[in-house]
């Protein structure tokens, strides 16, 4: 963990890799230089190679951190309280999040931890050097366990009671507390709970996939190493799918350069895939995404025109990844009006997205995209259906929020460090 006599946490803590933009490096650079994107995303250099590149300069920033005393070891192994107060954007209201921090044993996708989303190469080869060249969970992964009789928050009451050991507070009033959990039967009694849970994947596929691929590793070069060894267990932020401060936001498309978009033609052809309702401004369109019937997407051309459509669920399709609004998007409009499939999505070289829907918006309205269509946000449930069916939701589906920080703890995983079992 930080020392917070040696840093101001709130000066060095940053969201997960992948939502820091290049504005957002550039400004947590300037913050502390010891703030964590130095390690979770660092600056790519135009002289970059093998000895010296980003991967290296963050391993050298850790083991830096870790001599100087900027980063301390725990005295004794546990788990911490992860409690996050926030501001609801869409609602504009006060939500409250609690997770737990603990390392849980790694096990393919399939059986106990469930997946809901596909994965991509490029972005777990990235996570996996950076992983091997620190020797550490950077960052956690966010999965979701059901407690039906609320267990494990009976056992986390008391100790919430009790003044947190660090308390965060961003821009925007945005809080985050932590409270240590040691070894003890209160901890072995949270543990025992969530052994009768299977973990639903919220946030973080790549980084999980990327910590079985390290420990895959590690197991070829060090075949000694016993069942305990730390790389065999990941970081991971476990919060009750129960928990009322679950939020998950919409996350919008952008359709840029696909060179037979005919707006018009789309506009003529949508009542083949449900009614359509013209909408006059931004305005009305966005109230319109706020009411009426389940399965609407809005749509913005760059002539100014707007429309909602209240696409139809395939009637007897039991698939839960069916009837998704996202995926009646991609199937219904994409697909069947744009000739645009699931493998040219994933190219991501036509389609881009944002969780801003004035930003969407402003893009179209500027003349540098084509066409923005607005989604509704999945419900905590359509996540744990479809992963408790096997099946995953096409990319960019889910955007729980706020994300859990990076840089409240750190998980070392040198083979000589052993987890004690619970």
């Amino acid at each position: 963990m930080y020392d917070p006599s040696k840093v101001d946490l709130a000066q060095v803590v940053a969201p997960p890799y992948d939502i820091i933009t290049a504005e957002d490096q550039k400004r947590y650079y300037r913050q502390d230089p010891r703030n964590v994107v130095r390690l979770i995303a660092g600056e790519v250099r135009a002289s970059d190679n093998t000895e010296d590149n980003k991967y290296t300069r963050a391993a050298g920033f850790f083991q830096e951190w870790l001599r100087t005393g900027i980063l301390r070891r725990e005295a004794q192994p546990g788990a911490f309280i992860y409690e996050e107060r926030f501001r609801d954007p869409l609602l504009d209201q006060e939500r409250r999040r609690v997770g737990i921090l603990a390392v849980v044993e790694l096990e393919p996708f399939g059986t106990g931890i469930l997946a809901h989303e596909r994965t991509h190469a490029r972005a777990k080869a990235d996570r996996l050097s950076l992983t091997r060249a620190v020797g550490a969970n950077l960052s956690p992964v966010f999965a979701l366990f059901q407690d039906p009789l609320h267990e494990v928050a009976r056992l986390l009451e008391p100790v919430m009671r009790e003044k947190p050991r660090l308390s965060v507070t961003l821009q925007g009033d945005e809080e985050h507390r932590i409270w240590s959990l040691p070894v003890d039967d209160r901890l072995k009694g949270i543990a025992a709970v969530l052994r009768e849970s299977r973990l639903f994947m919220a946030d973080g596929h790549h980084r999980y996939e990327t910590a079985l691929n390290y420990r895959n590793r590690m197991r070829l070069e060090h075949p000694d190493a016993p069942a305990d060894a730390a790389f065999n267990f990941a970081l991971i932020m476990l919060v009750d799918a129960d928990d009322p401060g679950l939020l998950i936001l919409p996350t919008h498309r952008l359709l840029r350069g696909l060179e037979s978009f005919d707006g018009k033609e789309l506009l003529r052809r949508l009542p083949e895939s449900g009614p359509v309702t013209p909408q006059t401004d931004r305005g009305q369109l966005l109230a319109a995404m706020q009411e009426g019937p389940s399965h609407r997407v809005g749509i913005a051309l760059q002539d100014g025109a707007m429309a909602t459509v209240d696409l139809s669920e395939p009637a007897g399709d039991a698939d839960p990844v069916g009837r998704l609004d996202v995926s009646l998007l991609h199937r219904e409009i994409l697909e069947k009006h744009l000739g645009l499939e699931e493998k040219v999505l994933d190219e991501e070289r036509y389609v881009s997205y944002s969780r801003d829907p004035d930003f969407v918006l402003d893009e179209v309205a500027g003349g540098r995209a084509q066409a923005a269509f607005l989604l509704r946000p999945p419900e905590v449930s359509d996540v744990l259906a479809v992963a408790g069916a096997g099946r995953v939701m096409p990319q960019k589906s889910t955007y729980f929020y706020p994300k859990p920080l990076s840089g409240i703890v750190f998980n070392p995983l040198d083979p000589a460090i052993r987890i004690p079992r619970l």
